[in-house]
């Protein structure tokens, strides 16, 4: 969605963030098996190469407090999120979290706040320009998170946001599939990097399915239904209807896995494979193509860490060849269904 700045732009620019190193300190304090994206300690290896254009701040504009931002401490919610406490399980509640409108969905996006970033928003004040002293590695996280922000930022990213929707919306209707970045926030994606390698690795996520034996797999796991929700806007935009999700199962596959030829079932209607993880690290695409059965004959799409494809999986027969030795691959499958469908979400 987003043109890229050269690699090692981004790399400079994450390096610097937070002094060069993921510190361990805060954190520590929050619960290991609940999910949070801590600004103040992000765990910067595994945020995805590939750069982002907002992570540059135009030197001639000047910043500001987001007034739309919805700032909660430990157990409070936003009062739109109060009927939605069945997807928010598996979050880290018990800190404060700067909850973000998303420009291009209007969706609460949360990022949490540790004592020295809670301590800089709390010097800020509406209408009142980020004042000069602010360290630019705090000023630069603020901004990629959108809790302080530019005049125009909104416009840029709300017209940015559409134009890739609608790009994605036309391949979409035309193919049955289309690429679609940006789904997840850059710095979500590292987090939940770090969150299910951690339950992956105290054996809170099951080794072996019908489809696989050599696959962690979780069905339904709350933290990946909180971003199953969340990204529905996004997918109904590009399937030019309203949709629902149904289920959402998360994959991590070992090496010699291979996930064979099928179609989905009717809760998969509408789909989006999320490549998540992948060992060892690209600095773009995996070497782990999707195949897919097209009209117009076999597609391998290839996709870096946190790229989205969607597709039609009950119309597209797809597949992945076998999973070469020493590399590991980690996807979250987001299935949805028209609003008016009738049958199990299961």
């Amino acid at each position: 969605m987003a043109s890229s700045l050269n690699n090692s732009a981004w790399v400079e620019w994450i390096t610097t963030l937070m002094g060069g190193a993921s510190r361990q300190t805060y954190a520590e304090t929050l619960p290991p098996d609940r999910f949070h994206c801590l600004l103040d300690e992000l765990p910067l290896h595994l945020i995805p190469q590939r750069s982002r254009e907002y992570a540059h701040i135009p030197d001639s504009e000047s910043l500001f407090l987001n007034p739309e931002c919805r700032f909660c401490s430990a157990g409070e919610l936003p009062d739109s999120l109060d009927s939605c406490t069945d997807v928010l399980d598996g979050l880290v509640l018990n800190t404060t979290i700067a909850w973000v409108p998303d420009d291009a969905t209007g969706n609460l996006v949360p990022f949490w706040l540790g004592p020295e970033l809670e301590a800089a928003v709390k010097q800020m004040k509406p209408g009142e320009a980020v004042r000069a002293g602010l360290r630019p590695q705090i000023k630069s996280v603020l901004h990629a998170a959108q809790i302080v922000r530019s005049p125009c930022d909104s416009e840029r990213r709300r017209q940015r946001g559409k134009y890739a929707v609608e790009q994605a919306a036309s391949s979409f209707r035309v193919k049955g599939y289309a690429p679609i970045r940006d789904l997840i926030h850059p710095f979500h994606i590292a987090a939940l990097r770090r969150y299910y390698r951690y339950r992956i690795r105290t054996g809170a996520i099951r080794l072996g399915d019908r489809q696989s034996a050599r696959r962690y797999a979780a069905y339904n796991e709350p933290v990946a239904r909180f971003f199953h929700r969340q990204i529905a806007k996004a997918l109904s935009a590009v399937a030019g209807e309203r949709l629902k999700p149904s289920y959402v199962y998360l994959a991590s596959y070992l090496s010699g896995a291979e996930l064979l030829k099928h179609t989905d079932r009717p809760q998969c209607e509408f789909s989006v494979t999320l490549c998540l993880d992948f060992s060892p690290e690209p600095a773009l695409e995996t070497r782990w193509p999707i195949e897919m059965d097209t009209p117009g004959g076999t597609v391998k799409v290839y996709q870096a860490l946190g790229d989205g494809l969607a597709y039609r999986g009950t119309r597209l027969p797809h597949y992945r060849g076998v999973l070469e030795d020493g590399q590991t691959s980690t996807s979250i499958f987001f299935h949805y269904v028209p609003e008016n469908f009738t049958g199990s979400l299961d």
